[in-house]
């Protein structure tokens, strides 16, 4: 049993090392690692709900309403598996929180493996798009890891909340040409949106007497920005409107491709806006797979694969209230981790969160297995540093 403990420690540190070589390796690690370490170690008991009342009815309450979206979905057995991937990993993430609160011990080893396996997986990338540089040269950028880098980045940038070393920054310096050659700007966007979430924390809890009005002020302005680039947005999509268009949104800052997606997106939210198309569908609307027909575009369509942003996306798959109900739902989730937290570890868990749902907005889908799982994983990891520290407290005091 000992050996087998230790190969289900092995398989969820090195987890993310199998997703360099494919996404359905990396599930596959984990889910059966965790699996595994639950079996062998024989919890008391499955949780399937969490500690506090206020969290569960707003977990009900998205359920409820994303059953009601999967129900009326246009395309019910795709909506259906998103959403039971969705509450798996929620639950998953849930019960190893838990698990690793009655053993710590197997914490601390897992995340032995997980430093060693996240530092591996930096040098590889690194040393590949290193060597084949000149390869790629003509193409601008190497695309070999780009996706990947996405998650990798958020994982180098948190290993010092795990094991305070110097040593453990050290990866960033193998990260930063990385990122470059790969030309990855979401990842780019995710840390400024890490930082720039954190300064406001920072900017609010230091002018206490005005908290409220600067949280609601930059509120407002943010809203204010995004209605009049909302309006900026295409809106017509007749062939003519289309060849016409005037792009008002710089085309450096957001792509043709995109601003003519996240239009058509808008625009077909309207028709569905409570309850949305269902999860996972929104390259099956009506006219998502048409050819744009825009001179930049060329063969593109209006949604290619989803909207890459995850916030029009969820807006146009399950509409006002399942979106709303979600995002409340991870609002109280970390909440919770917050209020027990040290200033330290809040960097962290704002920063991550700044990172994962900034990133997201140029990114892949928000259904993407491995991403949405990562974001329940890595969620759990954070917890567990800042209640095992807590508990452990409490228990010598």
């Amino acid at each position: 049993m000992n050996v087998a403990l230790k190969f289900s420690y092995i398989l969820i540190g090195f987890s993310y090392s199998f997703l360099l070589l494919n996404k359905i390796y990396f599930g596959i690690s984990l889910l059966l690692g965790i699996l595994l370490m639950m079996t062998l170690s024989r919890p008391n008991k499955i949780y399937f709900h969490f500690s506090n009342t206020k969290i569960n009815y707003i977990f009900i309450l998205f359920l409820i309403i994303l059953s009601f979206s999967t129900i009326n979905s246009i395309a019910f057995f795709r909506s259906l598996s998103v959403q039971i991937y969705l509450i798996l990993f929620i639950l998953l993430g849930l019960n190893l929180f838990f698990y690793f609160q009655k053993k710590p011990e197997a914490f601390q080893k897992i995340i032995k493996i997980f430093i060693i396996s996240t530092i591996l997986n930096v040098l590889i990338i690194f040393l590949y798009n290193l060597v084949n540089y000149e390869t790629y040269k003509t193409f601008s950028y190497i695309l070999r890891f780009k996706g990947v880098l996405n998650i990798i980045t958020i994982l180098v940038l948190t290993l010092t909340l795990f094991q305070n070393k110097r040593y453990l920054y050290t990866p960033i310096l193998f990260l930063i040409p990385s990122l470059i050659l790969s030309n990855s700007n979401a990842p780019f966007l995710g840390i400024l949106s890490g930082l720039f979430f954190y300064m406001i924390f920072t900017l609010t809890n230091k002018i206490r007497f005005l908290k409220k009005t600067i949280i609601f002020s930059l509120a407002t302005i943010f809203t204010l920005i995004l209605f009049k680039n909302v309006n900026n947005l295409p809106a017509e999509f007749s062939p003519q409107s289309i060849k016409n268009f005037e792009f008002k949104i710089p085309t450096k800052l957001i792509d043709t491709h995109r601003q003519f997606i996240w239009g058509f997106s808008l625009n077909k939210f309207k028709s569905n806006p409570l309850l949305g198309f269902g999860p996972d569908t929104s390259n099956f609307i009506n006219d998502s797979q048409k050819i744009i027909g825009h001179e930049t575009t060329g063969d593109m369509t209006f949604i290619p694969s989803h909207p890459h942003n995850f916030f029009i996306e969820i807006l146009l798959e399950i509409g006002i209230l399942g979106t709303f109900s979600f995002i409340l739902f991870i609002l109280f989730i970390n909440y919770q981790i917050f209020k027990n937290a040290n200033d330290r570890e809040k960097f962290f868990l704002i920063f991550f969160n700044g990172y994962f749902w900034g990133s997201s907005l140029v990114n892949f889908s928000f259904w993407l297995g491995w991403w949405q799982g990562s974001y329940f994983f890595i969620l759990s990891l954070i917890a567990t540093k800042i209640f095992i520290k807590k508990k452990v407290f409490t228990n010598n005091t």
